[in-house]
Formats: C-alpha cells, structure tokens, sequence
C-alpha cells in the first residue's frame, strides 16, 4: 500500500478531513518553501480545526431551525425606536452567560422576528446551541410528544439542551388550559439555567387572555420571565407597509 493511502486510511479513520484534504497541497507548498516539519503540521491542524469549526456551526444552524437567516447589518435602525448600544450590547451574549431573557414588543411588522432570529444566529456563529420555533408551532409539538409518552425527551431535547430558546409569535394564537400548563412548564424548565427570547404583539396586561385568562398561572410565568430579562419596545413603521409603499403599491403614509 502507498504511503498516501495509508494516511488517506488514517484521516477517515480519526475523521480529519481538513487534513486528508490539504496535506498533499500543503506538503508541496511546504516543500517549495522549506517549511520546518512542525510548521507543516502546524498549519495541518489549523487547517482541520476550521473545518471543524465550520462544520459546527453549520450544524448549529441546521439545529436551530431558522425559517430564514436574519443578520443584525440588515436591521433598519432608522426606522425603528431599537437602541442600537443596547443591541451591540446584547451580541456580546453576557446576557446568556448570566441566563438572562429578552423580550421583544411591539406591533406586527417592526422588526421583533428580525431582531430575535438576527440575534440568535449570531450566537450560532459564536457555536452557541440556539432553538427558534414559534410559539403556535412549540404548543403543537409539545402536545405531540404528551400524546405518545415523550414529553421528557422533548423537554431535555428542545428546550433543556439550547443554550437559548426563542419563542417567536407569543399571543397571535390563545392557549386552552393544557397549552398553559405546558407553556409554563417550558419557563419553568429554563428559569435561571437558559435564557429565551420572546417577540410578542401583546403588552403583558393581555397575556391572560392567552394563557386560558390564568392569573396565577400568568403571573407565575410572567415572574420568571421577567426578573432576569431585558424588556424592549419595538416601535416604528412596518417593514412591510414601508416596502409596499417603495414599491409603489401603497399610497398611504404612515406617521
């Protein structure tokens, strides 16, 4: 057997495809410019712990379940009343390090989704494990997992593993009493170990109303959500009235 086959065997076995990739490349460039044996290696491993590094990110984000990519340069400060300084803040992630929440308000169309999936995708990019789901979507699987005995799983799985959990959509669908308890479970179960993200349209007077008209229940989870949490109000004109209008589709304005 040649000696590159054996090393190609080596490589798959160990799994080091950055380097079954580049070493022959690198050994000719290696030759060419006299490199030192630890120099060569030393830019092998670099090469395969890139690999590595990517490929964790990109199953992060495959994990995370984004419906589409959101970044943070495409936000519209402009148009919104989102302190920037508090934003670039949040990006540094202490707030997940000190299981800390975000709660996002506002009005359909200003931003909240962005933000949040903006937010969260960079926390994958920094190989932060990351779950988004909406909250009528949350509701479903968890029901789902009650109705054939795996509610465990799906708490250790989907919510517990996250480092941070976004709940996108709170209030646009009311919850009947088994749905609350559920919800209320999942706030229960990340409370000062995890921290979540929340994009609501509904300020917290009408969360009753959702939550079965609960109180305690509401306050109880309100409680948790709250203490540990940064509350910002998103206001501003709608991305989607304002893109109509550009396009001259709408010829109102909004003020």
């Amino acid at each position: 057997m040649l000696l590159h086959e054996s090393i190609n065997e080596y490589c798959l076995k160990f799994k080091l495809s950055g380097i079954l990739e580049h070493y022959q490349h690198l050994a000719d460039i290696a030759s060419k410019e006299k490199m030192s044996y630890s120099e060569y290696l030393y830019k092998l491993l670099e090469f395969e712990n890139i690999g590595r590094e990517q490929r964790s990110k990109e199953m992060l984000l495959k994990i995370a379940g984004f419906p589409k990519i959101k970044t943070i340069d495409s936000f519209d400060y402009k148009s919104s009343s989102v302190d920037k300084t508090l934003i670039n803040e949040l990006l540094t992630f202490r707030f997940i390090d000190e299981f800390r929440n975000i709660l996002l308000f506002g009005p359909s169309g200003v931003g909240k989704t962005h933000l949040a999936s903006a937010i969260a995708y960079a926390a994958t990019q920094k190989r932060i494990k990351v779950k988004f789901i909406s909250a009528n979507d949350l509701i479903i699987q968890l029901e789902s997992a009650q109705s054939q005995n795996k509610i465990d799983n799906y708490f250790k799985r989907v919510i517990g593993m996250p480092k941070l959990l976004v709940i996108d959509e709170f209030g646009y669908v009311k919850f009947n009493e088994e749905q609350a308890n559920l919800f209320f479970q999942i706030i229960n179960k990340k409370y000062e170990i995890g921290s979540i993200i929340i994009t609501s349209n509904l300020s917290f007077t009408k969360w009753k109303e959702v939550l079965n008209n609960d109180e305690a229940l509401t306050t109880a989870i309100l409680d948790r959500l709250i203490h540990h949490s940064h509350l910002i109000n998103v206001t501003g004109e709608s991305y989607r009235l304002k893109q109509k209008r550009e396009a001259g589709l709408l010829n109102i304005s909004v003020k």
